[in-house]
């Protein structure tokens, strides 16, 4: 399979490998204006690009927060550095871990199918982070959110079990 960024590397990266660090934010924006238009040149499809759009990124990190842009449409961000998802689904938003509550593995997420997937024991969760069917025995653990002007923010110190049903039901966000 051609990987898209194959010649690009600084479009599809989030660091500025020259000073090693995080590249800016105007930078981060006209790299991903490039990879935009590197991937329309292969001949990925409108709505491809459309289910691929902030699937990918990192929050900024202030001690125990974390603070991402408010998702526009309903998704998963999946920020790997930070080992956070944060999903939008149905007028809510959702933190996640990215590792499955059975083993610690990283799910994945399946826009065309709107669930998070398990790829270790085939563990399914709906895009609010429940349980589908799988080993796993409980949904993903999330973590206590809130917005601020255009912004999420997601306190990473606190993890919250499904088992907890009212905590894990208040760990979400109502847009």
């Amino acid at each position: 399979m051609h990987d898209p960024c194959e010649g690009i590397p600084a479009a599809c990266g989030v660091l500025d490998e020259s000073a090693g660090e995080p590249a800016s934010r105007r930078a981060f924006l006209r790299e991903g204006l490039i990879a935009v238009a590197a991937l329309t040149a292969l001949g990925v499809s409108a709505e491809r690009l459309q289910a691929m759009e902030r699937v990918f990124a990192t929050g900024s990190r202030s001690g125990d927060l974390l603070r991402y842009p408010l998702p526009a449409a309903d998704g998963a961000t999946i920020d790997r550095a930070n080992r956070l998802i944060l999903a939008r689904y149905q007028g809510h938003v959702y933190a996640f871990d990215v590792e499955c509550p059975h083993r610690g593995t990283d799910v994945q997420w399946q826009a065309n199918r709107d669930r998070f997937y398990c790829p270790k024991h085939k563990s399914t969760f709906r895009p609010e982070g429940s349980l589908i069917r799988g080993k796993a025995a409980r949904g993903l653990d999330r973590h206590p959110l809130r917005r601020e002007g255009d912004e999420i923010v997601v306190e990473t110190s606190v993890t919250i079990r499904s088992t907890d049903a009212d905590a894990w039901a208040a760990a979400a966000l109502s847009l």
